[in-house]
């Protein structure tokens, strides 16, 4: 079943972290969060980077930020070998930031 995550970068696109909590781990090792300043990639445009800090300062790197079953299931890909979350988990959202700016740049540039 698909799950809805808020996707606070609708509210505002230049939010650059956030915390969220962790509602699942797909079958795929998807990460899936309540809520969300990552944006997936749709319309062309790339989905973002960033990282995942956990409360102990451990960072999951992700790779990728993709939709899930419907546009509104926001799923983060983690880079190789990272250490997953467990669900509940609450973690501080970074995105790189100086890419998002670059293909905000790009696509309302067309």
């Amino acid at each position: 079943m698909a799950h809805m995550t808020e996707a606070l970068f609708r509210d505002d696109a230049y939010q650059t972290t956030a915390e969220a909590e962790v509602v699942a781990i797909n079958d795929r090792g998807g990460i899936l969060l309540d809520r969300t300043i990552f944006y997936a990639t749709s319309g062309g445009q790339p989905g973002d980077t960033g990282t995942l800090e956990r409360a102990d300062g451990g960072r999951i790197a992700i790779a990728a930020t993709i939709t899930g079953e419907t546009k509104d299931e926001i799923i983060h890909v983690p880079a190789p070998e990272q250490l997953l979350p467990a669900a509940g988990e609450r973690l501080k959202l970074s995105i790189d930031w100086e890419r998002r700016h670059l293909l905000m740049r790009m696509h309302t540039a067309c």
